[in-house]
């Protein structure tokens, strides 16, 4: 069986319980939900709520962060790329993990391969990392690569329709404001229910000022919720990647995927028309129906799959480690 492994977390991993997918879902609706709003749901105490949540997150299994567009984050260049070595391919992935550009490393089933999505400032920014890796890995090249356009994250953190009574105020744009919300915003992509006081700290303001710059933040969708769980902790067991060649309207067709099939992550990519997926799923039968799937679709030529042997790391909170700015 194609079971992906996952070397960067704690070994046993149990089986959500109908309690914990209850969890999972209320936090796809409110990522800053309260004990409250899981105790009505769910008929369990907040303290046992809390504690039960506090357990998830130190176990690595649910955690919830901020997601930002890739280039509102100051990423204004990505590519997925595909690395081939004669060395060890989780020597070399486990070295790509620790690189704070690279945000999602895996290696290949059966292959001496490894599939990483890095995203830099600029094109020349990104060129030079690549450069570092390969002068650093002389084991290794460069297979494919493939220059990401566009971004579709998973449902929760897709932008939605604002309403006309939380659209942005005008303020000016001093650099102490630009300072706090880039601060603001780089907090809560780490964790996105951060307290208040927290965020104050973090961001090196007052309480009052904290929790209206989240609010402010969180209404705007400068940052939106994103629940990260463990794909073996909700029963799937095999993660893959499938590369989705098209004959035109390629974001079209990427939307009709979304809606269809609401896969886990979206790469639109700029060479030959292709669309990246990143999928969990249970089994194989699961994974050979999603491929059956998108092949139904009108203009979609092809379909390739790529199953993962393990994911080394699986981050998508761009720019982090990097200074930015950000308009209020």
């Amino acid at each position: 069986m194609l079971k992906t492994s996952f070397p960067n977390r704690p070994e046993v991993v149990r089986t959500a319980t109908e309690i914990d997918l209850k969890l999972i879902q209320i936090l796809r609706e409110d990522g800053r939900a309260i004990g409250r709003v899981f105790a009505q749901q769910t008929e369990l105490s907040e303290a046992t709520i809390s504690r039960r949540l506090v357990t998830l997150e130190e176990s690595a299994l649910l955690r919830v962060r901020g997601y930002v567009d890739l280039q509102d984050s100051g990423c204004n260049a990505a590519a997925m790329i595909r690395f081939s070595t004669t060395g060890s391919p989780d020597s070399f992935a486990s070295a790509l993990a620790l690189r704070s550009c690279f945000y999602r490393i895996a290696t290949v089933v059966g292959q001496s391969e490894v599939i990483a999505l890095v995203a830099c400032a600029t094109p020349s920014k990104l060129l030079a990392e690549i450069e570092l890796v390969l002068d650093a890995h002389h084991d290794a090249t460069i297979e494919h690569s493939s220059e990401i356009l566009h971004v579709i994250p998973p449902l929760e953190a897709r932008a939605k329709k604002i309403s006309p009574k939380k659209r942005a105020i005008h303020k000016s744009n001093t650099t102490r404001r630009c300072r706090v919300h880039s601060q603001t915003i780089r907090a809560l992509q780490q964790d996105f229910r951060m307290t208040v006081v927290q965020l104050a700290s973090s961001a090196e303001i007052s309480s009052p000022a904290a929790s209206a710059k989240l609010q402010e933040v969180i209404d705007h969708q400068d940052i939106r919720p994103i629940v990260v769980v463990d794909p073996h902790f909700i029963a799937r067991l095999i993660c893959a990647q499938l590369r989705i060649s098209v004959r035109r309207n390629i974001y079209k067709i990427a939307q009709t995927i979304v809606d269809t099939l609401n896969p886990d992550w979206v790469f639109i990519c700029l060479q030959t028309e292709q669309i990246l997926l990143d999928i969990s799923v249970a089994d194989e039968s699961d994974l050979l129906r999603w491929q059956h799937e998108i092949k139904k679709i009108a203009g979609v030529s092809t379909v390739e799959c790529t199953p993962f042997s393990a994911v080394y790391k699986q981050s998508f909170d761009w720019n982090t480690d990097e200074p930015k700015s950000h308009t209020s």
